[in-house]
């Protein structure tokens, strides 16, 4: 597969294969060269680079190709389509110590390989998982990206932990499979694959799921150099094939852990990744099949609530409120899911709304808030400042955008339009801006960072 000229050296199948990077694609055209050359330019030259290659027609396979011929540490495989039966190919031919993976539309930062195999190599880890750049390439290949982390707590970052002991990071519900890697020989004698299911999405569930219950040393970084795009209108998450592809998966899932004898000692951890894995999934569905997935997804939600005992105590509040509303009636359910979803789109309408030349305070300044920032920033609205309840943050600039106390904010706009940015505080922060008497009109609530990401910032920058 691979040519005779060599461009960072050639690394037989005898020699230390520090990293296999995992590539697959299926006519991946636009995007794949990227992928494939931040593989070929990490600053760790002892990797191989494996494309899986489920049959592709749109000129993907004479690109991949031609870069092997460049790298020889590039070995192309076929297979037919599917993510888990390509991801499954991959690693059974992979020869380093390490696997990292890469999606095809996605590219990942120079250094990456070798910080990352240092780490693992320090710890002796199982698993890295790292947080990651989310981004939207722009006009003239200019990028907006945000950081997303794992989690909002520091003392899961940078210490080794034994999930086996300590199931704080499965309880995370990271399915963000592909920003780490991961021992080679661990995956293959826990036999952790990806289910072989038809279509492109969701295989990776039961995947991240079992890693990460299995794992005897697992570690959190900080250090974000996987580039997940977030702009491909093809991504299989935003076009699942089938509206039980996900209800499937989780079933594979619990029959994986009653047959390891894992199911309860984690049952309670698998129903919150399921309510919310659904609840992201009815978000990524249009209008008309939301209405077919919500009847699935009662039916099988009341199914497993009434024949199991679950004490649901590491459901979030969220979660929680889906429960109840499931164990009244689907009546219920579907009204609840309507009223939400109008209240979320009417807060969508409302932003588009603001007069560009209206001054505007963010209450929140956290990863939200950021989020809000950006799309004003795009739509060249008037942002004035940040308001905050962290007195640390106090004085502080944000680009050319200072954080002011509420009180402050209030005091130097009182007619401005407060955008209110959390998730989880929302309904506090509004009270407290009514008792500094700004009118309800002039506030809009932002609590939801998917739907905020996905259907305000991402469709706004689609536009442009």
């Amino acid at each position: 597969m691979s040519g005779e000229n060599i461009m960072y050296g050639n690394i037989s199948k005898n020699e230390n294969i520090k990293i296999s990077i995992l590539i697959y694609v299926l006519n991946g055209n636009p995007y794949i060269e990227k992928c494939v050359r931040s593989a070929m330019e990490q600053t760790l030259h002892e990797i191989e680079i494996l494309i899986v290659d489920g049959g592709s027609t749109d000129g993907t396979l004479e690109i991949v190709e031609l870069l092997a011929v460049e790298d020889s540490r590039i070995r192309i495989f076929h297979s037919l389509p599917g993510v888990g039966l390509q991801f499954n190919t991959g690693l059974r031919e992979a020869e380093g110590k390490y696997i990292v993976i890469c999606e095809s539309d996605d590219y990942i930062l120079p250094g990456m390989c070798k910080y990352q195999y240092e780490i693992a190599e320090k710890f002796e880890l199982d698993i890295l998982r790292a947080d990651a750049k989310h981004f939207f390439e722009m006009e003239g290949g200019k990028e907006l990206s945000f950081s997303v982390k794992l989690s909002k707590q520091k003392e899961f970052y940078n210490k080794v932990i034994n999930t086996s002991q300590d199931m704080r990071i499965l309880k995370l519900g990271i399915n963000s499979f592909w920003s780490g890697l991961y021992r080679r020989n661990f995956l293959l004698e826990h036999e952790i694959f990806m289910n072989e299911t038809q279509g492109a999405s969701y295989q990776d569930t039961t995947f991240s799921f079992l890693s990460l219950r299995k794992a005897r040393r697992v570690m959190l970084s900080k250090e974000a150099f996987y580039c997940y795009r977030l702009d491909n209108p093809d991504s299989s998450v935003n076009n699942p094939q089938k509206i039980t592809v996900l209800i499937e998966e989780y079933q594979l899932l619990k029959e994986r852990l009653l047959e390891q004898g894992l199911y309860e000692g984690c049952k309670e951890i698998y129903l919150s990744w399921k309510i919310n894995g659904y609840l992201g999934f009815y978000d990524s569905l249009s209008y008309e099949l939301r209405k077919e997935f919500i009847v699935l997804m009662y039916k099988n939600l009341y199914e497993e609530l009434t024949t199991e005992r679950f004490s649901c105590k590491e459901l979030s509040i969220k979660c929680e409120k889906i429960v109840n509303l499931i164990m009244d009636s689907f009546e219920v359910l579907r009204e609840y899911m309507f009223r939400y979803y109008k209240i979320l789109d009417d807060t969508k309408q409302n932003l588009q709304r603001i007069e560009l030349d209206k001054k505007i305070v963010i209450f929140g300044n956290g990863e939200l808030g950021y989020l809000v920032y950006l799309y004003l920033l795009y739509t060249d609205r008037h942002i004035a400042a940040f308001a905050d309840n962290n007195e640390k943050l106090w004085g502080v600039k944000k680009g050319d955008i200072p954080v002011l106390k509420p009180e402050e904010a209030v005091k130097s706009y009182p007619e401005a339009v407060y955008i209110i940015a959390n998730e989880k505080y929302s309904e506090m922060m509004k009270i407290q801006l009514q008792n500094l008497k700004i009118k309800d009109g002039n506030m809009i609530e932002c609590n939801d960072y998917g739907y905020f990401r996905k259907h305000i910032l991402q469709s706004e920058l689609r536009v442009r």
